[in-house]
């Protein structure tokens, strides 16, 4: 079972390489103490909080609205990996290549592993227990990717109706599973000292002496957390809630996936969906356009993605809004009150510029402008995401403007 972590913050791995060292003598002379064993690399996984303000924003609380509750829905944020996996590689500095060294699984506490004093090495962290993911190193040692399967079909809505115009130009998307929560990190041109003065001292319970090289890295998020939630205002009329549920979300222009040395996501732009949309919670105060606070409905979901195309989310967090020339929507299945699905759609593209390495997305249902005609009609045979592929040529659905 998974570690967990706060509402509040995530935790980012710090990862303690330690090379053991025994003292050398020499008969006749007195030598400075170097270390000979060659068995003795060892790393032990520490768990530091880092806030999710860090990496959302100082407002992300303030901005979410709908009340998660961890016992029925599980983290909200990220959970604590149990298995390292450790990928080393002998690099030749004169030629630039890399030969592999090793490669292991650890569990979480950290384990040991055979290197060379005076060698240099890459490596390559990541947990280990995912899913869903894909991945694959090249024949020449220079890129390892992960992703995830196709669902083999495409997310498909040229030609949807939208609530005042017809929309012609919006992107036809692949559909790809959402990645695991994935942490890593890639140590470059790593040498491994023979002096030792780069080294602690440690003794044993017979006094034995250790020397210990200590080298640090963070295990950082590949994949990135959207938390969802979609406000449905003028929710009632004389006969009830217009807007019955959330049914599933799909959100377009993500990355296929990423490349694990440099951390930049994939060209390639795919779509991901979740059946997995939370209960709606009824007559909320909301806070909707510039503060303005209103009486409504709020239901929301989790996505894992690898976060936008061509960039390192990470760094462009840092950076401010990013920009990405492809666009984002956000297709919102719902139940109407006769138990008819519908399908909106948003454009979010801001919103996912604004938040690169994860975040709060809302979006707001005018539940009033719905045509009254899908109040009051059967049971429809679509399916459950915003885009999913078995409705048919998107007769029922909508775009809408954002709200926020």
């Amino acid at each position: 079972m998974k570690g967990r972590f706060t509402t509040k913050n995530f935790k980012l791995a710090l990862l303690n390489i330690a090379v053991l060292a025994m003292s050398f003598v020499s008969t006749g002379c007195e030598r400075k103490e170097l270390w000979l064993r060659t068995n003795g690399i060892e790393f032990s996984i520490a768990i530091y909080d880092i806030r999710l303000e860090l990496l959302w924003g100082v407002d992300w609380e303030s901005q979410w609205q709908y009340e998660w509750d961890e016992s029925l829905f599980g983290n909200i944020g990220y959970s604590e990996p149990d298995w390292i996996r450790a990928i080393i590689y002998n690099h030749d500095m004169e030629n630039d290549t890399r030969t592999p060294h090793i490669s292991r699984n650890f569990a979480k506490k950290g384990g040991r592993v055979n290197l060379n004093g005076g060698s240099w090495y890459d490596m390559l962290f990541y947990n280990s227990d995912t899913e869903y993911i894909l991945f694959n190193q090249d024949a020449n040692l220079t890129n390892y990717v992960a992703t995830t399967r196709s669902a083999n079909f495409q997310a498909y809505t040229r030609g949807a109706i939208k609530a005042q115009e017809f929309i012609e130009d919006i992107p036809t998307y692949t559909e790809y599973n959402q990645p695991d929560e994935l942490f890593g990190t890639f140590l470059e041109n790593m040498l491994v000292s023979e002096d030792p003065e780069d080294y602690e001292i440690e003794y044993d319970a017979n006094g034995q002496k250790t020397y210990v090289y200590n080298v640090n890295a963070e295990l950082r998020p590949y994949s990135f957390i959207y938390l969802v939630q979609v406000m449905v205002i003028n929710n009632t009329d004389s006969l009830g809630y217009r807007v019955k549920a959330g049914k599933g979300m799909t959100m377009t222009g993500l990355a296929g996936g990423v490349e694990l040395y440099s951390r930049k996501t994939w060209s390639n732009v795919v779509s991901i969906t979740t059946e997995d949309v939370k209960p709606i919670q009824r007559n909320k105060s909301l806070r909707v356009q510039e503060g303005e606070v209103i009486q409504g409905d709020i239901f929301a979901a989790r996505l894992l993605t690898w976060g936008l195309p061509s960039i390192e989310p990470l760094r462009e967090a840092t950076r401010g809004v990013t920009e990405v020339n492809s666009p984002n929507y956000l297709g919102v299945g719902i139940i109407t009150r006769s138990g008819a699905s519908l399908n909106l759609t948003y454009d979010i593209t801001d919103q996912m510029h604004e938040h690169p390495a994860g975040g709060v997305i809302t979006v707001v249902i005018d539940a009033a402008k719905i045509d009254d005609k899908y109040m009051d009609q059967p049971v429809s045979p679509t399916g459950g995401g915003g885009f999913n592929a078995s409705v048919e040529q998107w007769s029922n659905e909508y775009e809408a403007s954002v709200t926020i």
